[in-house]
């Protein structure tokens, strides 16, 4: 039985090629900037997710609501886009694992729900599974304070970041639907 080294070593080549190749993406796909917590100022606030701004409606209640797409070259840490209390965080586990960038199907996602309340009232933040994502986690406890820009949680791979911000006909939208918005760096909208 004759075995020919260089077709080893070929394979080995392609091995640690494919394994290289891999880390990397791993260590690019995970990398978290550092987190820029912001001046205490709660008429301000901030992108939680680092994506695409996919749709803006405003709902009856005086309420408006966002929806970002983070595809897998996002960065995909949330982080808190305002200052206030955590009221509440829930995890529905009972979701299904649909593409997050279809708006009306990933609404049945997975998904993470977080409250935070400050003086203009309840945001609320949902950290939705993709397609991919078998994983969320959420840094956030309920009761404790959150500094904007605080590291939140994170999705692992193709994902969704949903907001729904109280007090709307007082909210002034810097954003709209297709901008590019790059966590805290961003304004999502001020209050009057």
């Amino acid at each position: 039985m004759n075995i020919d080294l260089t077709d080893m070593s070929l394979w080995k080549k392609v091995v640690i090629f494919i394994v290289i190749a891999l880390c990397l993406f791993l260590a690019y796909f995970f990398r978290c900037p550092i987190p820029k917590l912001m001046p205490e100022n709660e008429d301000v606030i901030y992108s939680p997710a680092y994506g695409r701004v996919m749709k803006i409606k405003h709902l009856k209640n005086d309420t408006v609501f966002i929806a970002i797409f983070l595809s897998p070259a996002d960065i995909h840490y949330q982080f808190a886009p305002i200052n206030g209390t955590v009221r509440r965080v829930t995890f529905d586990y009972t979701g299904e694992f649909q593409l997050a960038y279809h708006a009306n199907k990933s609404d049945e996602n997975e998904k993470c729900i977080t409250e935070i309340q400050n003086r203009h009232g309840v945001f609320t933040i949902y950290q939705i599974a993709g397609f991919l994502v078998r994983r969320i986690s959420n840094y956030l406890e309920p009761t404790k304070p959150v500094v904007t820009g605080e590291r939140m949680g994170l999705i692992k791979f193709g994902s969704r970041v949903d907001m729904i911000l109280p007090r709307a006909s007082l909210l002034k939208l810097e954003v709209k639907e297709g901008d590019r918005v790059d966590g805290t760096n961003t304004v999502i909208g001020r209050y009057m």
